[in-house]
Protein backbone atom coordinates (compact mmCIF):
# COMPACT_ATOMS: atom_id res chain seq x y z
CA UNK A 1 0.00 0.00 0.00
CA UNK A 2 2.22 2.68 -1.32
CA UNK A 3 1.64 6.28 -2.15
CA UNK A 4 2.29 6.85 -5.82
CA UNK A 5 5.85 8.13 -6.08
CA UNK A 6 4.86 10.54 -8.80
CA UNK A 7 1.68 12.51 -8.14
CA UNK A 8 1.47 13.39 -11.82
CA UNK A 9 1.30 9.71 -12.81
CA UNK A 10 -1.42 9.06 -10.23
CA UNK A 11 -3.45 11.94 -11.59
CA UNK A 12 -2.80 10.81 -15.14
CA UNK A 13 -4.27 7.43 -14.19
CA UNK A 14 -7.28 9.15 -12.67
CA UNK A 15 -7.56 11.61 -15.57
CA UNK A 16 -9.17 9.06 -17.87
CA UNK A 17 -13.00 9.14 -17.74
CA UNK A 18 -13.25 5.34 -17.89
CA UNK A 19 -10.86 4.90 -14.96
CA UNK A 20 -12.74 7.54 -12.96
CA UNK A 21 -15.95 5.60 -13.57
CA UNK A 22 -14.22 2.40 -12.45
CA UNK A 23 -13.10 4.10 -9.22
CA UNK A 24 -16.69 5.22 -8.63
CA UNK A 25 -18.03 1.72 -9.34
CA UNK A 26 -15.57 0.18 -6.88
CA UNK A 27 -17.28 2.05 -4.04
CA UNK A 28 -20.19 -0.39 -4.42
CA UNK A 29 -20.70 -3.04 -1.81
CA UNK A 30 -22.46 -6.35 -2.26
CA UNK A 31 -23.60 -5.60 -5.81
CA UNK A 32 -21.81 -8.36 -7.70
CA UNK A 33 -23.51 -10.50 -10.32
CA UNK A 34 -21.55 -13.50 -9.08
CA UNK A 35 -21.28 -15.01 -5.63
CA UNK A 36 -17.69 -13.90 -5.05
CA UNK A 37 -18.46 -10.84 -2.96
CA UNK A 38 -20.37 -10.64 0.30
CA UNK A 39 -23.04 -7.97 0.85
CA UNK A 40 -20.89 -5.90 3.21
CA UNK A 41 -17.72 -6.09 1.13
CA UNK A 42 -16.67 -3.15 -1.05
CA UNK A 43 -15.44 -3.79 -4.55
CA UNK A 44 -16.46 -5.73 -7.63
CA UNK A 45 -15.38 -8.71 -9.65
CA UNK A 46 -14.01 -8.22 -13.16
CA UNK A 47 -17.30 -9.35 -14.72
CA UNK A 48 -19.13 -6.51 -12.95
CA UNK A 49 -16.59 -3.91 -14.05
CA UNK A 50 -16.66 -5.12 -17.67
CA UNK A 51 -20.46 -5.08 -17.80
CA UNK A 52 -20.75 -1.66 -16.14
CA UNK A 53 -18.25 0.15 -18.35
CA UNK A 54 -19.22 -1.73 -21.51
CA UNK A 55 -15.70 -2.58 -22.62
CA UNK A 56 -14.05 -5.84 -23.59
CA UNK A 57 -12.15 -7.95 -21.09
CA UNK A 58 -8.87 -6.83 -22.64
CA UNK A 59 -9.72 -3.12 -22.45
CA UNK A 60 -10.97 -3.49 -18.87
CA UNK A 61 -7.77 -5.33 -17.89
CA UNK A 62 -5.71 -2.53 -19.42
CA UNK A 63 -7.49 0.12 -17.32
CA UNK A 64 -7.29 -2.02 -14.18
CA UNK A 65 -3.55 -2.62 -14.68
CA UNK A 66 -2.93 1.14 -14.74
CA UNK A 67 -4.93 1.68 -11.54
CA UNK A 68 -3.16 -1.24 -9.83
CA UNK A 69 0.28 -0.05 -10.95
CA UNK A 70 -0.38 3.33 -9.34
CA UNK A 71 -1.51 1.63 -6.12
CA UNK A 72 -5.04 3.04 -6.41
CA UNK A 73 -6.73 -0.36 -6.71
CA UNK A 74 -6.01 -3.76 -5.18
CA UNK A 75 -6.67 -7.03 -7.00
CA UNK A 76 -7.29 -10.53 -5.69
CA UNK A 77 -7.96 -13.68 -7.68
CA UNK A 78 -11.14 -15.47 -6.62
CA UNK A 79 -11.89 -18.60 -8.57
CA UNK A 80 -11.47 -17.73 -12.21
CA UNK A 81 -12.28 -14.04 -11.74
CA UNK A 82 -10.33 -11.10 -10.42
CA UNK A 83 -11.85 -9.13 -7.58
CA UNK A 84 -11.00 -5.42 -7.40
CA UNK A 85 -11.33 -2.91 -4.58
CA UNK A 86 -10.20 0.65 -4.07
CA UNK A 87 -7.06 1.09 -2.00
CA UNK A 88 -8.60 3.55 0.44
CA UNK A 89 -5.41 4.09 2.43
CA UNK A 90 -3.48 5.06 -0.71
CA UNK A 91 -6.33 7.33 -1.83
CA UNK A 92 -6.32 9.03 1.59
CA UNK A 93 -2.55 9.56 1.43
CA UNK A 94 -2.90 10.89 -2.11
CA UNK A 95 -5.51 13.39 -0.94
CA UNK A 96 -3.21 14.44 1.92
CA UNK A 97 -0.28 14.86 -0.49
CA UNK A 98 -2.42 17.13 -2.63
CA UNK A 99 -3.23 19.30 0.39
CA UNK A 100 0.48 19.69 1.12
CA UNK A 101 1.57 20.16 -2.50
CA UNK A 102 -1.03 22.72 -3.51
Amino acid sequence: MKLPTNLASAFKALGDPTRLKIMELLRSSGKSCCGLISRDERGLCACDVERSIGLSQAATSHHMAILIREGLVEAEKRGRWMYYRRNESTLARLAEAVKVAV
